[in-house]
């Protein structure tokens, strides 16, 4: 009897919807085999085999040996970049070739990115529960989940965009839901859930270079807090944080610089520094102007104004209702007035704090500001390509939008939510369909 009261409460409708979800969408992403369309895909592919046997760098041979390879097979090798004489090395950062590798040796590939996306919904159910509720944590889960430009980027293997929203998603929730349960827990247990949340952050980093600007500020936020409480004369917490902080930042940070020293000869260098694509960002070209005189920061944001907004849309349906959600948890913010009933909207203002929020807030715009900034999108890719290739950089921006969403959206009335959340899924499903089923896309 007690077993199965037990039971009843691990096992409740919003998990079950969850779980019913989950298992939905890796049916979708798993029956349809993974998109090689494009370079990257080839590049990650080929990357992966060589890592897999120990091959950091190649050589000429067996360089031209895949790009043959991989022609034969429909697809094109250009994204390992000529060191100098018989020396090529990958050109992507090197977190999620190395990640997939011993997925590779069991000869399952694909469940990597399964993996992950079980562990980013894991958090954001156990996070948005501890801020608020099941429904929350239900409802938010499944806005992460079904995002087109998540199902479309899950189902593409060989690439490391998914990977590079499940590292940030997962650390960043865990960060979060460590500062609310800290107090609860041993010492023992609040260091390793906080070097566990810094270390994926960190990775996330060596996944994609460009998260550092996002670890930066979960940085920033974890050092003004603990000033403030070293001010207030509590050093209790300090002997088991900082030695997990240093750790869960440092290994993946050395594990990057030896990878740079011994593959490009600086611990500084990175393959994008030899790539012949226009990855470089508007701010790197400050003062300097095209053949016609035009500057060129600003046309390569105005370029990107012109094309990516509406590829945003399509990738991100939930932006529609994320905006105003965003709108609506500062109007309670600033706002003095009671809500009636009391507590249904008024709740906002302290389910997420001004520190968790201003973080929440920077992580968005740290994707958004960056890659509008962001000159292959501007200047290499055209107005006929589809949506996902542009919005695809923008995956790492997705975590903070689909929280503040579920926090707003949970609070309507069921008949506003299930109509909601219908479009919602059923929009990412037809996204993803639309790319996944064109082998051109």
């Amino acid at each position: 009897m007690e077993l199965k009261q037990r039971l009843i409460r691990q096992v409740n409708v919003y998990r079950v919807i969850t779980g019913v979800g989950f298992i939905i969408a890796m049916v979708l992403v798993m029956v349809i085999p993974a998109q090689m369309s494009g370079a990257s895909p080839w590049a990650y592919y080929y990357g992966v085999k060589n890592f897999s046997h120990g091959k950091l760098v190649i050589d000429d041979r067996l360089m031209f040996q895949q790009m043959n390879d991989a022609r034969q097979k429909g697809g094109v090798l250009m994204q390992y970049v000529k060191l100098g004489v018989n020396k090529w090395a990958l050109e992507k950062a090197p977190g999620y070739v190395f990640y997939q590798v011993p997925f590779e040796w069991m000869g399952i590939p694909r469940l990597a990115n399964v993996l992950l996306a079980a562990g980013m919904v894991i958090v954001m159910y156990l996070l948005l529960k501890r801020i608020r509720d099941e429904k929350t944590a239900c409802i938010g889960s499944l806005l992460i989940l079904f995002a087109p430009i998540g199902l479309i980027m899950l189902n593409r293997a060989y690439m490391d965009t998914f990977a590079s929203l499940a590292f940030l998603a997962m650390g960043g929730g865990l960060y979060f839901y460590y500062l609310l349960e800290r107090e609860k827990w041993s010492r023992l247990k609040g260091g390793v859930v906080l070097f566990i949340a810094f270390l994926l952050i960190s990775w996330s980093v060596v996944t994609r270079q460009s998260n550092l600007l996002i670890a930066i500020i979960f940085a920033l936020h974890y050092a003004v807090i603990r000033i403030n409480t070293l001010r207030k004369g509590d050093r209790t917490w300090l002997r088991p944080e900082i030695p997990a902080v240093i750790l869960g930042v440092g290994l993946p940070m050395v594990a990057l610089l030896l990878y740079n020293y011994f593959v490009f000869g600086s611990v500084l260098d990175y393959g994008y520094k030899h790539s012949i694509f226009p990855v470089k960002f508007a701010y790197q070209y400050l003062g300097q102007v095209n053949a016609s005189g035009q500057s060129i920061p600003l046309k390569i944001i105005s370029d990107n104004l012109k094309t990516v907004p509406l590829a945003l849309l399509k990738g991100f349906p939930v932006l529609v209702i994320g905006v105003p959600a965003l709108i609506t948890v500062l109007y309670q913010k600033f706002s003095r007035k009671q809500s009636s009933p009391p507590g249904l909207w008024a709740g906002l203002r302290t389910e997420l704090p001004w520190d968790t929020l201003l973080v929440l807030i920077g992580w968005f715009f740290s994707v958004y500001v960056l890659y509008m900034l962001y000159e292959f999108t501007a200047e290499f890719l055209t107005t006929g390509a589809s949506f996902f290739r542009f919005s695809r950089y923008y995956l790492p921006g997705l975590f903070p939008v689909a929280l503040v969403s579920s926090l707003v959206v949970s609070r309507l009335k069921p008949k506003y939510i299930l109509p909601i959340m219908f479009v919602i899924i059923v929009a990412g499903i037809a996204l993803y369909l639309q790319v996944a089923l064109n082998p051109k896309a």
